[in-house]
């Protein structure tokens, strides 16, 4: 089996999407590529940062989004929903993830529905301001 590397991550990223072919690094390209490193990583900022070439600080940004959003842990990456039958990837459900990691979206688990949640994170921090008024 051949190993992965970051190429390889560019490349699927681009296949996910043609739009990200890396040559405009922006927000959402950061997120996507640290998103999807993390398979190949793990959660570890600094061992992501190395792989992906981004900044620390990028990196311990969205991991910090991550694990608020309880996709990821300390020590571990999940994305078991990002697959909707064995080697089908949801693309919605990857790109779901990769608006948490750019703080776009918040994830919440819901105790009446008994399942996450996503808002618009604009939206979860009003909320969660008038909740604290009241």
């Amino acid at each position: 089996m051949k190993p992965v590397d970051l190429q390889f991550v560019k490349h699927i990223l681009s296949e996910i999407d043609p739009s990200l072919d890396g040559s405009q690094q922006n927000e959402a390209y950061n997120a996507a590529l640290t998103v999807f490193s993390a398979i190949v990583c793990g959660p570890d900022p600094r061992g992501l940062a190395a792989f992906t070439g981004l900044p620390i600080e990028v990196v311990a940004t969205i991991r910090e989004r991550m694990i608020r959003a309880e996709l990821w842990t300390e020590l571990d990456v999940n994305c078991d929903h990002w697959f909707v039958a064995e080697d089908v990837v949801s693309s919605t459900a990857f790109w779901v993830d990769v608006l948490v990691a750019e703080g776009l979206l918040v994830r919440n688990w819901d105790e009446a529905e008994g399942d996450y949640r996503y808002c618009d994170s604009a939206y979860a921090t009003a909320n969660a301001k008038s909740e604290t008024v009241n």
